[in-house]
C-alpha cells in the first residue's frame, strides 16, 4: 500500500512550533514615568506647592567665597552665581511645563527670586513688570549683578532701551543726569515690586591683567569723590534718591557687595551706598537683616561713633570688613535684639582705638549685653589682630586679649572664633590651654568652629604644629565633657601641615580626634583657613612668593623620593626603626625652632628686672615671684607686648 506521501491528496499542514515560554515580567506600573506624572497631578495643591517651592533657586550669597565639600574655598564671582541660578531656574521651568496645573502652581514661583545679569535683562525685566501688573506681587528677591556705574553698562542699557521700546530714554526724574539710567531703571523695578523682601547689589569686580572694558563713569566717580570730600547735601539728594530703600516697606533683608575698581573698593557707588545705609538705619525700621561685604560699616560723614537704638536689626553680617572694634562695639550696643553677628575682620585694631571705644566699653562688654538674644556668633580676625582690653589692662599678659564673655552667652548655639577669641594672643599654647577649652565654651553651643591661625613669621611653622597638638587635645576633652552637647566641631587649618615632613603625624592625630568625636556622636571636620579679600585685590604676581617657604624643601623631596623607592621595591623598615623614626619626628616636631636670636626682641627686652616692673606699672596685679621667674627665664614678653 502506497504511503500517503506518494498520492496526489493534499498534505496535512505542519504543526506550528510552540513559542518558547516568556518569563519576562511586564513593566511595573510604578516604573512608567507617565503613571508617575498622573499620580503627581492627583496630589492636592497643598502638597504640590511645597514640591515646587523646593525648586525655587536661592539668592546668591553676599560674600564671594564658598566652601567646597572637599574643605577648600572657591571664589565665586558674578558669572558663577548667575550660572548656578540658571540651573535651578531651568529645573523649576521644566516642572511648570509638564501640565497646565503645574504651570498654575509654579508660575508665581518663577518670579520669586530674580537676578539681573546683563543690561538687556534689566530693561526686559522692567518692561515685563510694567506691562504685566500681576507679576509685580510675585517678586520676593532681586539681585543686581550689573555694574550700576560702569560706562559700558550705561551705554548698553541706553541702546537696549531704545531697541526694545523704539524711543530714546529720557530721565523719569527731573534733575538727574543721563549717566544715571541704570539706577533709574533699577529704581523703577524696585518700586514695581511691592512685596520685595530681599535685595542684593553685587556688581562684578574689575578684572586684572586686561584693560577694563566697563570702567566707572567719570561723572559718577566725580560725584562719589565730591560727596566723600564735602558731604554735599545736593549731591546726596540727587544720588540717593535713585536708591529708594526707605520706600520698600516689606524689605527685610538688605545686602551689598562692594566691588573692586582699579584694585580699590573705596570710590565705587556700592561702597557709598553701603556707608549711606549705616547712616539711614534708624529710618529703615523694616530691615531685619543687614549684610555688607568689603565695607567698613562707617557713615559717609565722619562723626560720633555712637548710633541710636536699632532694635529692628536681628542679623548683622560683615564679610571682609575694614571695621575697627570701636565701630563694631557701637553697632552691638545699638542692635539690642541681635541674634546673629558675623564679622570677618580684614583690618586690625590698634592700641589707639582704645580711646575711641563708645562709653569706654569693649567688645566683651557689648557682647555681654547681647547674652539674652545672641544665638550665632562668628568673629575671625587677621593673624596680627587682637581684641582690645581697656584701662589698666593694657600692660598685661597677652591672654587678656580674648573674649572672656563667651561662657556667659547662655543662648549661643553656633560659634566660630579664631584662637585669639578663645585663648588670647598667646604665642605658644600649653597642655592646660587645651583642657581649658571646655571651660571657655558655653554649654549651649551645638556647632563650634575654631580658626587655627597663630604664630610669628620667624617660627610660626614650629609653633603652629605644637599649638595644633594642644587644640586637638582640647577637642578630645570636649568629646569627654558631660556639660556640653556638641553636634559638630570644625577646625580651619592651614593646608601645608598635610603636605609637610610631619604629614604622617598630623594625619594620625587628626584621625584620632575624628574617631574620638565619632564615638561621642559629634561630627568632626577640617577645612582650609578662611580666605581674604585683600589677597583677591592684589594683582597677579604682586604676592611675595616664597618668603616663608620651607628652607629644607630639597630635603623633603629627597625623603619623598626615598619613600617612593622603598615602596616600589617592597622594602619596609622593621618595627624598631619605625619607632625610632617616629620618636625623632616627635622630637623635631616640637623642638625644630630657629635657634638664631631675634635682635628686635632683644632690643625690646628691659635691661633689668626693675625696668620690667616699671613698664608693667604699679597696678600690674601679678604675683611678684611669677614676674621674677618670667623675666629671668626670658618669658618677659608674655607680660609686655
Amino acid at each position: 500500500m502506497a504511503s500517503s506521501s506518494s498520492v496526489g491528496c493534499p498534505r496535512a499542514p505542519a504543526p506550528t512550533p510552540t513559542p518558547a515560554p516568556n518569563f519576562a515580567y511586564p513593566p511595573h506600573p510604578f516604573n512608567d514615568p507617565r503613571r508617575f506624572l498622573r499620580s503627581l497631578e492627583r496630589l492636592p495643591a497643598e502638597l504640590l506647592r511645597p514640591i515646587a517651592e523646593a525648586l525655587v533657586p536661592t539668592a546668591p550669597l553676599t560674600t564671594r567665597f564658598a566652601l567646597r565639600g572637599s574643605g577648600t574655598w572657591e571664589f565665586r564671582d558674578a558669572d558663577h552665581q548667575w550660572a548656578d541660578w540658571r540651573v535651578c531656574q531651568h529645573n523649576l521651568l521644566s516642572f511648570a511645563q509638564t501640565s497646565r496645573r503645574m504651570a498654575a502652581i509654579a508660575k508665581p514661583l518663577l518670579y520669586h527670586t530674580l537676578i539681573i545679569p546683563t543690561p538687556r535683562a534689566l530693561v526686559a525685566l522692567l518692561r515685563r513688570v510694567e506691562l504685566n501688573p500681576d507679576v509685580r506681587a510675585w517678586v520676593r528677591s532681586i539681585t543686581c549683578l550689573v555694574n550700576i556705574g560702569g560706562s559700558s553698562t550705561i551705554e548698553e542699557v541706553s541702546h537696549e532701551w531704545e531697541r526694545q521700546t523704539g524711543v530714546r530714554w529720557t530721565c523719569r526724574y527731573p534733575g538727574k543726569e543721563p549717566c544715571t539710567i541704570v539706577l533709574d531703571l533699577l529704581k523703577g523695578l524696585i518700586l514695581n515690586a511691592p512685596n520685595l523682601q530681599d535685595f542684593l547689589i553685587a556688581c562684578p569686580d574689575a578684572p586684572f591683567g586686561v584693560e577694563a572694558t566697563d570702567q566707572l563713569e567719570p561723572a559718577i566717580r566725580d560725584a562719589v569723590i565730591q560727596y566723600r570730600a564735602e558731604h554735599d547735601p545736593p549731591i546726596a539728594e540727587r544720588f540717593f534718591d535713585l536708591f529708594p530703600i526707605g520706600q520698600m516697606r516689606n524689605l527685610t533683608s538688605l545686602r551689598i557687595y562692594c566691588q573692586r575698581e582699579d584694585g580699590d573698593r573705596q570710590l565705587t557707588p556700592s561702597r557709598l551706598i553701603a556707608d549711606y545705609i549705616i547712616e539711614t538705619l534708624p529710618q529703615l525700621t523694616h530691615v531685619k537683616t543687614l549684610e555688607l561685604c568689603c565695607a567698613s560699616a562707617d557713615t559717609v560723614a565722619e562723626g560720633d561713633l555712637a548710633l541710636p537704638s536699632l532694635p529692628h536689626i536681628e542679623h548683622l553680617r560683615l564679610y571682609g570688613t575694614q571695621i575697627h572694634e570701636p565701630r563694631l562695639v557701637a553697632l552691638c550696643l545699638a542692635c539690642v535684639n541681635l541674634k546673629t553677628l558675623v564679622v570677618h575682620f580684614e583690618a586690625s585694631s590698634t592700641d589707639d582705638d582704645r580711646d575711641l571705644l563708645p562709653e569706654g566699653k569693649t567688645l566683651n562688654d557689648a557682647l555681654l549685653g547681647l547674652a539674652g538674644s545672641l544665638e550665632t556668633l562668628e568673629l575671625v580676625s587677621l593673624s596680627e589682630g587682637h581684641y582690645l582690653t581697656r584701662g589698666m589692662e593694657r600692660p598685661r599678659k597677652p591672654e587678656n586679649h580674648r573674649l572672656r564673655c563667651i561662657p556667659e552667652l547662655a543662648r549661643l548655639e553656633t560659634l566660630m572664633l579664631d584662637y585669639r577669641g578663645v585663648f588670647g594672643t598667646l604665642g605658644v599654647l600649653d597642655w592646660d590651654d587645651g583642657e581649658r577649652l571646655c571651660q571657655l565654651l558655653p554649654p549651649s553651643v551645638r556647632d563650634f568652629t575654631l580658626v587655627c591661625e597663630w604664630g610669628t613669621a620667624r617660627d610660626w611653622k614650629q609653633s603652629y604644629l605644637a599649638n595644633l597638638d594642644m587644640v586637638l587635645h582640647g577637642v578630645e576633652c570636649l568629646c569627654a565633657s558631660k556639660a556640653h552637647r556638641l553636634s559638630s566641631i570644625s577646625l580651619a587649618i592651614h593646608s601645608w601641615p598635610a603636605e609637610s615632613r610631619f604629614h604622617r603625624r598630623f594625619r594620625r592625630e587628626v584621625e584620632t580626634a575624628r574617631q574620638r568625636c565619632a564615638k561621642a556622636g559629634i561630627l568632626f571636620r577640617t577645612f582650609d583657613l578662611l580666605p581674604s579679600y585683600q589677597d583677591e585685590d592684589e594683582p597677579p604676581g604682586a604676592e611675595d612668593e616664597g618668603e616663608y617657604e620651607d628652607e629644607d624643601e630639597d630635603e623633603y623631596e629627597e625623603a619623598a623620593e626615598e619613600q617612593e623607592y622603598l615602596h616600589e621595591h617592597h622594602i619596609l623598615p622593621d618595627e624598631e626603626e619605625l619607632e625610632l623614626e617616629e620618636e625623632d619626628e616627635a622630637s623635631e616636631y616640637y623642638f625644630s625652632g630657629d635657634e638664631d636670636p631675634d635682635p628686635e626682641r632683644q632690643a625690646r627686652r628691659p635691661a633689668t628686672f626693675n625696668d620690667f616692673l616699671e613698664q608693667l606699672g604699679p597696678d600690674h596685679g601679678q604675683n611678684i615671684d611669677d614676674l621674677f621667674y618670667a623675666y629671668h627665664e626670658d618669658r618677659w614678653d608674655e607680660y609686655l607686648f
